[in-house]
């Protein structure tokens, strides 16, 4: 039957036209291309079975290994449980910054425009880290930052763009605040049209036609997973360098100032929102430090963000420094008083985190503990840990407690700050 159809087909076509047909999967490009892949196909299965066979036999001989069953494997094991859910996050954060390091053009890191918290517990941690992994020439890299932070950088690179040489404080604040509108919060998961016109001046300022962005977003969608407790902490000691801070010998808005005193900045936020309890507590702390060390007010008298600042009345030993604050230079001066004090004391949060880096011991109050993100908590003491400068955090509402339990006469509520102040700066045991 076969060859009566075969018969058939060649007398209706011909003989020329079926063999040509016949054969066409044999012969031209296209069947020499199909050849062609079939080939490497087998030569990658046969490489492939080469390597697993043994492979497998090898490991199988490894994990018959009493330490390794026991100790290096549940190790590992741990290690890739840390981080399941951000793999994704993780390879695509991984070739982003790989095409990053290949290319030639400058990298302008930034902008920043979020939390000063995040900023210094996050953002700079995680850029030590991925210049140090990805190998990323130090060169080639432009700080785009707000209020003169260009001082946290400088073991980065010196080139720095403050974004109030960009915009002016009230073009900053209503863009930022339709960001936050848009976004529901300050975080910059997305490049908004605020930062891409930040970007944009920034280019143009420097001269450059082109250049990578290296933006918070890699960060934030990386430690999101950390911070939401989907993930463990070794998500973060994996992608995040913690480092002292080198103290500036340039003394430039201290020489008015003593040489030994506690920086304080009270400000209100959620953890510490505005209340008349916490209004007088903010002015006792104030008023009992100053009764035995000059303190130094960080009030800066700027409307740059929603942390309002709480005025306390100054006294003698009192100093105010918010007469040399500008946007431009804002959190330069601050650094720079925090960094040569015996102590900084003030809202838990922000500034707080800044201390340790510089080696000084932070006190942050709060007060609304339901406020408060226990991976922050965590990573304070760690730094704390890390710097040998303790970061402790103390409920205000605990003061009679703290009387209570020191001794102290209830009418001496000046003495009981002291000691509580004292006492927090021994840090975590």
């Amino acid at each position: 039957r076969r060859l009566r159809l075969m018969a058939r087909e060649i007398h209706r076509r011909g003989i020329v036209d079926w063999t040509q047909s016949h054969m066409k999967q044999y012969v031209g490009a296209k069947a020499r291309s199909r050849a062609w892949s079939k080939a490497k196909r087998n030569v990658k299965h046969v490489a492939f079975e080469s390597v697993r066979r043994p492979g497998l036999a090898l490991l199988a001989m490894l994990r018959a290994i009493p330490v390794v069953r026991k100790r290096v494997v549940p190790s590992l094991l741990k290690h890739e449980l840390d981080q399941i859910p951000a793999t994704p996050i993780v390879t695509a954060m991984t070739r982003d910054l790989d095409r990053i390091r290949k290319t030639t053009t400058p990298i302008l890191i930034g902008p920043w425009i979020s939390e000063v918290g995040f900023e210094v517990l996050y953002w700079i941690p995680f850029l030590n880290w991925a210049i140090k992994a990805f190998g990323l020439d130090q060169r080639r890299l432009i700080v785009v930052s707000r209020g003169g932070a260009r001082l946290w950088y400088e073991h980065l690179t010196k080139e720095y763009v403050d974004v109030f040489d960009l915009f002016t404080v009230e073009d900053y604040r209503v863009s930022n605040e339709e960001r936050w509108s848009d976004g529901g919060n300050q975080k910059q998961f997305e490049v908004t049209d605020m930062e891409r016109a930040i970007l944009d001046r920034a280019k143009q300022k420097l001269g450059l036609a082109e250049a990578e962005l290296l933006h918070p977003s890699l960060m934030y969608k990386l430690l999101r997973f950390y911070w939401y407790e989907k993930a463990g902490v070794g998500l973060l000691t994996k992608h995040t360098e913690y480092r002292k801070l080198a103290v500036s010998t340039d003394r430039e808005g201290l020489r008015d100032l003593p040489s030994d005193y506690v920086a304080v900045r009270f400000y209100f936020r959620p953890s510490f929102p505005d209340t008349p309890e916490n209004r007088r507590f903010a002015a006792d702390v104030v008023r009992s430090i100053s009764r035995s060390t000059p303190v130094v007010l960080l009030n800066t008298g700027l409307n740059l963000d929603d942390h309002a600042d709480l005025e306390v009345a100054g006294g003698k030993r009192v100093y105010r420094v918010d007469h040399l604050m500008t946007p431009q230079r804002n959190l330069e001066l601050q650094t720079r008083i925090i960094s040569h004090a015996r102590a900084f004391v003030g809202t838990y949060g922000g500034l707080a985190y800044l201390g340790p880096f510089y080696g000084v011991p932070s006190v942050g109050f709060y007060s609304n503990e339901s406020e408060l993100v226990p991976a922050h908590l965590d990573v304070g003491w760690r730094l704390g840990r890390l710097t040998g400068a303790p970061l402790t955090t103390l409920d205000a509402r605990n003061a009679g407690m703290l009387r209570m339990l020191l001794g102290i006469p209830a009418d001496s509520a000046d003495a009981a700050h002291i000691r509580e102040v004292t006492a927090a700066s021994a840090g975590p045991r």
